[in-house]
C-alpha cells in the first residue's frame, strides 16, 4: 500500500528545503561567487508557455518573483532567468521581442552616427553601411544616402564635401577620403 504525506509531513518537507536553501546561500554569500543558475535551478522554478489568462500569466511571475528575491537578483539576472524558463509560444514571443530590442538599438545608433574625431573616414564608412541596413528608409534613394553619409561626416571634412553638391553616396565617399587624405 502505498505511503501518502500528510499536510503536516508535507509543510515540515518544504520548510526543510526552504532551511536547505537559505543555508546554501548564506553559505555561497560567505565564500565566494554562486553559480546562479544552478541555484535557481534548484528552487525548480515554474516554466511558462504562454497564456492569456492573466491570472496563470499573474501566478508565474508571482512565483518568479519570490525566488528572485530569495537569489537577490538583479534587474539583468531577473530577465535571463525568466527568459530561461520560457517554452513554446512564450519563448518564440521573447525571441521576437528581443530582436525588436536590438533592430531599435541599432536604428538609434544609426541616427547617431556620426565619423567622431579618431574615426577615419574609412572606419566611419563601414559603420555607416553597417548600420544602414537597419534605416533603410532613411537611406532608400541615392541622394538621401549621400546626404545622411554627409550629415555625418566630421566638420573639417564635411564643409569641402558638401560644397560640391554631389548626388551619390560613392561620389560623397569618394570625395572625403580625398579630403582626409589632404
Amino acid at each position: 500500500m502505498p505511503r501518502h504525506r500528510s499536510n503536516t509531513d508535507e509543510g515540515a518537507h518544504m520548510m526543510t528545503q526552504l532551511a536547505d536553501t537559505l543555508a546554501t546561500l548564506v553559505g555561497n554569500q560567505q565564500n565566494g561567487p554562486r553559480s546562479l543558475i544552478s541555484e535557481f535551478k534548484r528552487l525548480t522554478p515554474p516554466v511558462f508557455e504562454g497564456s492569456t489568462n492573466p491570472s496563470e500569466v499573474d501566478k508565474w511571475l508571482q512565483e518568479m518573483e519570490k525566488i528572485f528575491e530569495l537569489l537577490g537578483s538583479t534587474d539583468e539576472q531577473k530577465v535571463n532567468l525568466a527568459s530561461y524558463q520560457l517554452q513554446g509560444s512564450a519563448y518564440d514571443w521573447w525571441l521576437i521581442e528581443k530582436m525588436r530590442t536590438v533592430r531599435a538599438k541599432l536604428e538609434c545608433d544609426f541616427i547617431r552616427l556620426e565619423q567622431g574625431e579618431k574615426q577615419t573616414v574609412s572606419e566611419y564608412e563601414a559603420e555607416f553601411a553597417r548600420l544602414a541596413k537597419y534605416m533603410p528608409t532613411l537611406v532608400a534613394g541615392e541622394i538621401s544616402r549621400a546626404r545622411r553619409f554627409e550629415e555625418g561626416l566630421r566638420n573639417e571634412i564635411k564643409r569641402h564635401v558638401a560644397a560640391f553638391e554631389l548626388n551619390s553616396y560613392k561620389m560623397v565617399l569618394n570625395k572625403a577620403l580625398i579630403v582626409e587624405r589632404g
